[in-house]
């Protein structure tokens, strides 16, 4: 290879060039920012609608369904979806991939403007949510003021907490949950109104129309054009107290007005105390980690400056510490897995100066990386940063950094060493002999990455594609070092034997020395009792993870160690692993076919346990959080969901350390989102799963309670996981029928512990029909008559009030004690058009009814799901029951199904993973076939990968791992990783049979010299990625362990059977297809020689 050409025959170029990279590196290291995840944004879109007091079927029929006929039009829109609830619905928009959510934000808003006159005067607010990772709040507190004056916190809140946050560098937007807000409150006695032969609404509509400014026009005076405008608006709270009524009645004389705060109808707790919740978000450009070092220091200084025991401020979620503790354990994984693969460089060649060579392999193809991710943000304009995503490729590849390096000191150490070729001369000659199958190597790695990169625009993909880069420039980086640095270094290193081991044992000397002055050093300053505590911690940890590891964990072990066993008392009596192996590699190629067999025997045994394994959907964002929706009664209100919930804290709170938990979280509000909210320690410090905890907290739950029910929900986050079935069709009342019609077929299917219709849940509310005979007789309409009410209850704003601090809702109601129960409600007068006054009674009927909770449409039909909650292992095998038994369920004309979109989305991963894997191992053969300019051997190579799928399907039965997407990512990673030892075994067998040896003798010469360097780097890949593992299987299986052990189990189980099938089968089948080759070359000859 001419690079390693160069490198030798030009070292000051080559190391000033290596000095440039660690340097860049270095500084691009410290200037690249931290984030918690990837920028990514989802083509994704939701507009959400605040309407007060008003039912699902309001919601749908008057917002919901103008939204969607409106949103309808927007080009590129993949999917329409609505859901209406109590107060409040949202129009979900999905787009095709490749979007410019930007400029599709732009249109939804002209969309907007074009039906806001068509939606209802009184809706509150209208907001425009997109799907991105940069959207999740960076810390959420919890604040708690100790005093009783709520005015003194508002205060304290809007002049000092707000505006000192908001200024800090680094905070995009700061908002809070849970503070009350003061209105103008006019409160009306009913029964002063029946004295002066008024209702209700004449007071509202006096407060409306005479609380107003209004632009009136132009006019011309002495040349100048002047604006006219009437000013109506109150400014003082005396003005709508004298306001006139009727008949010299004042609204004073009337009505209770104040400033004060309403009626309280909702709260949120933490931890058994009222709180008040902000949630802070960080800029787009910020620094993450800087910018919520930056909060919590200003908290700190206003808890100082207010007075701590006035301000108590609790963390409830600190992404930042997800980000360093993330990368701190990747780090420390990452650090743990180099030395160890370094120690096992160290044991096969046992010459510490070519140790030493590959090891700064490692540190340099970080340093790269880090150089690469800078100057791809800079000059290519790339998002890419440092997170979980990004530092987890790169420990993934801390294995793989040092095999390059390693085949290429390998080869020129036994040029130097075994054929006894002079420093030069052995390095020159072992980088070229060995560039081809490291490129090619190389490539396979990358190139399985392609089609996450390139190709794939899954959910799972985009968040993978920082994984993929990362890995990627890691390869190719430590290819480059392997051809350039480890030739230089090899070329000036090994000189003679005795010189090299007076100088080994001086290194070893130096480095042992070092070693022990760090290790006294770090001792010292974590002192002898907390470094002997850690020592204890780790060793019961290691000990109690394999007193907990299953039966058939333990056999495969147990025959793993017997035979590494049994091979290496063979290899002691026949004089050596070489000559060992070679014995091996006879007998495999005498009875060729019987080793054929065999092969095949053990890939049905892995087939039929991958048929075993539990297959699980993909989850984005690993959680440590449990969340129940709790369900009351309509006649509950603000203090019967206090007590509610003080009773729930009271049986979950004293258990806390006993489950895991770091905080609790409850929220109570009249719109009916009631929920609890349990966050877990982590996953590190945890000893329960988050599905366990569940389980134990939904057994401490109340169940004698009337009318109250806890139900896990239907959420990503939370541990609520399951199945839906969405049934569409024009007739409400017969998707009701249908969908209790499946809810009963749904029971009974193993894993589903609970189904639900997303009608059955609803609340029960009083349903009012105006008699409209009646309403006539006395000049009443409908809607005067529910626009009274309203007012009556006070659920709907009348205007605004301008104060120094900005407007209040000015919002005129009955007294308590006038609207406490229905019979006092039905007690509300109207006034008739004679001026007589009507009792609410006697105009309408009042029904008791209990109402759905939420309405779905999808694609603006009418929806019903039917939901079956599941654990997070019997999801699929759920969804495919369900979608059996529902092909064999009859429908009515114009009415369909189809799974819900978790599901399908689930499906759709399922089926870009199997086509990149497809794709990945088809450009693998490509570039094998390329490189080595042959159909067959490629081919031959390619039989690496159903070895490694043996190792793979034992592994995770064995361990009882499941295999989900991420498991998948590792099989992909493994097909660019176990062809590398069938490149440099079959491309070494080639080049002796070039040199005239015979086929049998080239083939087990080329496996006796490829054996070491083939152990060496499956060896090191599988110790890189070894302290990753461990935490899945002895921890709790969730956070980054859950994420991320399931890929390094994967490339662990699969190569180490690879490794071996490679070294014993391969040959064998290189012997085969090359006499197939033959074969047909002798056909074809025959046929044109005919």
């Amino acid at each position: 290879m001419k690079l390693s050409d160069y490198a030798i025959h030009k070292p000051i170029t080559t190391i000033m060039v290596a000095i440039s990279v660690v340097v860049l590196g270095a500084i691009s290291l410290l200037r690249l920012p931290l984030e918690y995840l990837p920028n990514i944004t989802f083509p994704v879109m939701y507009v959400n609608v605040d309407y007060p007091s008003s039912s699902p079927e309001e919601i749908e029929r008057s917002i919901s369904r103008p939204l969607e006929e409106v949103m309808g039009t927007l080009s590129q829109v993949k999917a329409l979806s609505s859901r209406s609830y109590n107060n409040r619905g949202y129009v979900r928009l999905e787009f095709e991939f490749k979007t410019d959510m930007d400029l599709m934000a732009v249109h939804v808003r002209d969309r907007l403007d074009q039906v806001r006159n068509d939606l209802p005067d009184d809706v509150e607010r209208i907001t425009i949510r997109r799907w991105n990772t940069e959207d999740f709040p960076i810390l959420n507190y919890a604040l708690t003021w100790q005093n009783d004056g709520q005015d003194d916190f508002a205060n304290v809140y809007e002049n000092s907490i707000l505006p000192r946050l908001q200024r800090l560098e680094g905070v995009g937007s700061v908002e809070v949950d849970g503070m009350q807000k003061k209105d103008l409150l006019v409160e009306v006695d009913q029964n002063l109104l029946n004295t002066h032969s008024l209702d209700i609404r004449s007071l509202n509509w006096a407060i409306r129309s005479n609380n107003i400014n209004v632009s009136a026009g132009y006019v011309s005076d002495a040349q100048r054009r002047l604006s006219v405008r009437t000013m109506g608006e109150f400014e003082e709270v005396d003005q709508i107290r004298r306001l006139p009524v009727r008949n010299g009645i004042e609204i004073g004389d009337v009505a209770d007005v104040s400033y004060d705060y309403p009626e309280k109808k909702n709260f949120e707790r933490l931890d058994g105390r009222d709180a008040v919740t902000i949630s802070i978000r960080k800029s787009s450009t910020a620094n993450l980690v800087e910018t919520a070092k930056r909060v919590k220091r200003e908290i700190e200084r206003l808890q100082r400056d207010i007075g701590e025991e006035r301000l108590r401020a609790q963390i409830v979620r600190d992404r930042s510490l997800d980000v360093t503790s993330g990368l701190k354990s990747v780090t420390q994984s990452a650090m743990m897995g180099g030395i160890l693969a370094i120690c096992i460089i160290f044991l096969f060649l046992r010459n510490f100066r070519s140790t030493l060579i590959i090891g700064s392999a490692i540190p340099i193809s970080a340093l790269t990386v880090f150089m690469m991710m800078y100057v791809m943000r800079h000059l290519f304009g790339s998002n890419i940063t440092l997170n979980l995503m990004s530092m987890m490729g790169l420990m993934v590849a801390i294995g793989m950094l040092v095999d390059p390096a390693v085949v290429a000191l390998e080869n020129i150490f036994r040029k130097r060493f075994d054929e006894g070729l002079d420093t030069l001369a052995a390095a020159r000659e072992g980088s070229r002999e060995i560039g081809m199958p490291v490129m090619a190597a190389s490539l396979t790695t990358i190139c399985v990455f392609v089609p996450i990169i390139f190709l794939t625009d899954s959910r799972s993909a985009l968040f993978m594609r920082d994984f993929a880069l990362t890995v990627c420039i890691s390869v190719g980086a430590s290819f480059c070092i392997a051809l350039s640095l480890i030739p230089l270094a090899a070329s000036r290193a090994f000189g003679d034997r005795e010189e090299v081991s007076n100088a080994d044992r001086w290194l070893k000397l130096s480095v042992a020395g070092l070693l022990t002055i760090v290790a006294v050093y770090a001792i010292q300053l974590n002192s002898l009792t907390q470094s002997s505590g850690w020592l204890r911690e780790n060793i019961s940890w290691v000990l109690s993870g394999l007193a907990g590891m299953r039966l058939t964990a333990w056999v495969m072990v147990a025959v793993a160690l017997l035979g590494a066993l049994g091979c290496h008392l063979q290899a002691r009596k026949t004089g050596g692993v070489k000559v060992f192996y070679r014995k091996v590699v006879h007998a495999t190629l005498r009875y060729r076919w019987t080793t054929v067999a065999l092969a095949c025997m053990l890939l049905g045994v892995g087939y039929h346990f991958f048929t075993k394994i539990e297959k699980q959907p993909y989850r984005w964002q690993p959680t440590r959080r449990v969340d129940f929706s709790v369900e009351v009664p309509r006649s509950y209100d603000v203090d019967d969901g206090l007590a509610l919930f003080e009773k729930v804290e009271s049986l979950i709170l004293p258990r806390r350390s006993e489950l895991d938990i770091e905080a609790i979280s409850t929220r109570f509000s009249d719109r009916r989102s009631n929920r609890i909210t349990i966050y877990l320690v982590p996953a590190d410090r945890g000893t329960l799963s988050t599905d366990q905890v569940k389980r134990k907290v939904k057994d401490l739950l109340p169940k004698d309670l009337p009318g109250v029910r806890f139900k896990s929900g239907r959420s990503w986050g939370g541990s609520s996981t399951g199945a839906g079935v969405e049934l569409k069709g024009k007739n409400p009342e017969v998707l009701e029928m249908l969908a209790e019609d499946v809810r009963i077929r749904m029971q009974g299917i193993r894993g589903v512990h609970e189904v639900e219709t997303s009608l059955e849940s609803g609340t029960e509310e009083i349903q009012v029909t105006v008699n409209r005979q009646r309403a006539q007789r006395y000049g009443l309409t409908p809607w005067q008559i529910a626009t009274t009410i309203a007012a009556a209850l006070g659920t709907r704003g009348n205007s605004k009030f301008k104060t120094d601090d900005g407007e209040i809702d000015i919002a005129v109601q009955l007294k308590e004690e006038d609207r406490a129960t229905l019979e006092k409600l039905k007690n509300t007068q109207f006034e008739s058009d004679t001026g007589n006054l009507v009792s609410f009674a006697s105009l309408a009927d009042f029904d008791l009814q209990k109402g759905p909770q939420a309405l779905e449409r999808e694609n603006r039909m009418s929806t019903v799901t039917v939901f079956a909650n599941t654990e997070q292992s019997a999801v699929f095998a759920a969804g495919r029951e369900m979608t059996r038994r529902m092909r064999a369920t009859p429908l009515p004309a114009g009415y369909s199904w189809q799974m819900d979109r978790r599901f399908r989305w689930m499906n759709q991963e399922q089926g870009e993973t199997n086509f990149t894997m497809i794709f990945a191992a088809l450009l693998v053969y490509l570039i094998m076939a390329a490189l080595f300019e042959s159909y067959v051997h490629p081919f031959t190579i390619m039989f690496a990968i159903c070895f490694a799928f043996i190792g793979v399907s034992l592994g995770l039965y064995a361990f009882n791992i499941p295999m989900d997407s991420n498991a998948t990512y590792g099989l992909l990673i493994l097909f660019g990783i176990v062809v590398n030892n069938g490149i440099v075994l079959v491309d070494h067998i080639n080049r002796y049979r070039k040199q005239g040896l015979h086929r049998k003798e080239a083939i087990v010469r080329g496996g006796q010299d490829r054996l070491r360097p083939i152990l060496m780097t499956a060896t090191t890949t599988i110790l890189g990625l070894t302290p990753l593992v461990l935490p899945m299987i002895y921890g709790t299986a969730e956070g980054t362990a859950r994420r991320w052990g399931p890929i390094g189990f994967v490339v662990i189980a699969g190569l180490m059977v690879s490794t071996v099938l490679t070294l014993i089968i391969l040959p064998t089948i290189y012997s085969l297809m090359d006499d197939m080759a033959a074969y047909a070359k002798r056909v074809a000859a025959t046929v044109r020689a005919s």
